[in-house]
């Protein structure tokens, strides 16, 4: 249960509506029993009266009758409010669940989360979040409302028979006392399995829907989806133990409901044998303990899905309590951009053997512009990386402004760089908003004018900057994402521009022109230039080659 203490503890910032839930579940409960009992009551008291005449007439039927009535409206009423309010405040709980989980996600970098893959992440951020709300929805609130309703079940019947009252309170006590005990071990098997597969298969059917192209080139296409079938199977199996689980608890609360009527029957016979006429009495605890089951139906369902909320946090704890192994310092940005110095820097990635960078020195003045030339994997990408901090510098240095980058705040460092990354992501969002990522405060104009510049003017025919692009930009091609990538680094009013491969895709043409559009936009910008083509070598000042990790030579 300690994994679920962080999260608990969130709980405070929405205890007025989740006790306000709470109470309206109590308030349903008492309702429900009451409406059964007082039911049963009035049409054992009818019949009695109407076989005494001489009392016939004396018998009150406008009273039980208006009670019945209340009860019901109440029952349905409290019953509305109490999944309005429940529903409210749970949708709010994983509002602020995701929200405070993504803060301590946003600051780890690569070098924190290198062992977890995409999918893997934002299957707990939806799922295992989602499980959560199991936790006040199935748990808290059936176990409280249970308890306090069983509280006034046997008030109840103590007006009537404090010894059946006792008899009938604990009999109700011990069963939820048992239910999540039994439950809970029931269910520790297949929920820890439905937390843990729904994150197989959404890992399976990412790598398929990923490397679709690499599976298909390798003929390895039907066995990915044979491992994708395996994880759906024993995720159905996992689905389909809780399933038996369910009426299993169905079906025993069923069986002592019916055992514990005829026990309470038998012994209220005996108790209530001399009374004249027994009837109305007996019918009333006849269905109240009948309604009381009502209260421990939710417990089993609650407990059974226990383990899995407890696996979900467990998945979840890991990440929260991580710490960002790049630290950021509180230096403000300056107002003039004196240029990037790297000195000696060598790195390689943990757990690796080889070093990536070795012994590398680099500077860019000003307003200068910089490619740097190499083939795949000499290690172009990843001093990018160290640059933007993506990584712990292990030995070396590199300034900004002759500044130490670890000085700068978070803030003040994306202020003075714009790294466009060889992925470009597009969120399912708006042409318009996706651009003003790079610039919050670009007015309609600025972005026309950063689409046209990079060829893009094409997509603003039909609904213009207000289109929805999709989840991941599925309406964009490849080259598409790509300038609508170097459309942001035009809106982006930081003074050092990085570029990571930024015009793979594109034909020789077209690279050209809309690097000379972002030269041209603002001189005045430093650039360093990350490529394998030599295609707009010619626009740049100085360009390197960078060979395992060392610059080996200036063209």
């Amino acid at each position: 249960m300690g994994d679920l203490k962080p999260f608990l503890a969130l709980y405070r910032q929405h205890w007025t509506r989740l006790s306000l839930g709470v109470l309206l579940a109590v308030l349903t409960l008492i309702a429900s029993i009451g409406l059964l009992s007082l039911s049963g009551w009035f049409l054992a008291a009818s019949a009695v009266a109407g076989l005494v005449i001489s009392r016939s007439a004396e018998f009150n039927y406008m009273m039980p009758a208006g009670g019945v009535r209340f009860l019901s409206v109440s029952r349905t009423a409290a019953r509305w409010a109490e999944r309005v309010v429940s529903h409210d405040a749970t949708f709010r709980l994983l509002a602020t669940l995701r929200t405070w989980f993504f803060q301590r996600l946003a600051p780890l970098g690569p070098a924190d989360l290198k062992d977890l893959r995409d999918a893997d992440l934002l299957n707990r951020m939806v799922a295992d979040i989602d499980a959560l709300d199991h936790l006040y929805l199935r748990l808290i609130t059936p176990v409280l409302a249970g308890a306090l309703a069983i509280l006034a079940l046997t008030a109840l019947i103590g007006l009537f028979d404090l010894r059946l009252a006792l008899i009938l309170g604990g009999v109700l006590t011990a069963l939820l006392v048992a239910f999540p005990l039994l439950f809970y071990r029931l269910g520790q098997g297949p929920g820890a399995g439905l937390a843990r597969g729904m994150g197989r298969v959404r890992l399976a059917l990412a790598d398929l829907l990923d490397a679709n192209s690499e599976l298909a080139v390798f003929g390895a296409t039907q066995r990915q989806r044979q491992r994708l079938s395996d994880e759906e199977q024993r995720l159905v199996a996992s689905q389909r133990q809780m399933a038996r689980l369910t009426g299993l608890s169905q079906a025993l609360i069923t069986t002592l409901n019916g055992w514990v009527l005829l026990l309470m029957l038998t012994l209220a016979w005996q108790q209530m044998g001399a009374a004249t006429p027994p009837g109305p009495l007996l019918a009333l605890l006849v269905f109240a303990t009948l309604a009381s089951f009502e209260a421990l139906a939710p417990v089993a369902n609650a407990f059974q899905h226990l383990a899995h909320t407890l696996e979900s946090a467990r998945r979840l704890n890991p990440i929260l309590q991580m710490t960002p192994q790049v630290a950021y310092g509180e230096r403000d940005a300056e107002a003039q951009f004196a240029g990037l110095e790297v000195r000696n820097l060598s790195f390689r990635y943990p757990g690796g053997l080889d070093p990536v960078l070795t012994d590398l020195n680099l500077s860019i003045a000003p307003g200068e512009k910089l490619a740097i030339l190499g083939k795949t994997g000499c290690g172009k990408s990843t001093l990018l990386d160290l640059i933007t901090r993506q990584y712990p510098l292990a030995q070396g240095e590199i300034r900004l402004d002759d500044v130490p980058l670890e000085q700068y705040s978070h803030g003040a460092l994306r202020a003075q760089i714009c790294h466009i990354s060889q992925r470009v992501h597009v969120f399912s969002d708006t042409l318009a908003n996706n651009l003003r990522l790079a610039n919050p405060e670009a007015s309609d104009d600025q972005l026309v004018d950063a689409l046209e510049q990079v060829e893009l003017s094409g997509l603003l025919s039909g609904q213009g900057l207000s289109q929805w692009l999709g989840e991941g930009g599925r309406q964009l091609s490849g080259g598409e994402r790509r300038r609508l990538g170097l459309a942001r680094a035009l809106l982006h009013p930081a003074p050092l521009l990085l570029l990571d491969e930024p015009t793979e895709g594109l034909d020789e043409g077209t690279e050209r022109r809309v690097l000379a559009a972002i030269l041209a936009h603002r001189p005045e910008r430093s650039l360093l230039y990350i490529t394998h083509r030599r295609a707009a070598l010619s626009q740049m000042d100085r360009v390197l080659t960078m060979d395992g990790g060392k610059l080996v030579a200036t063209h």
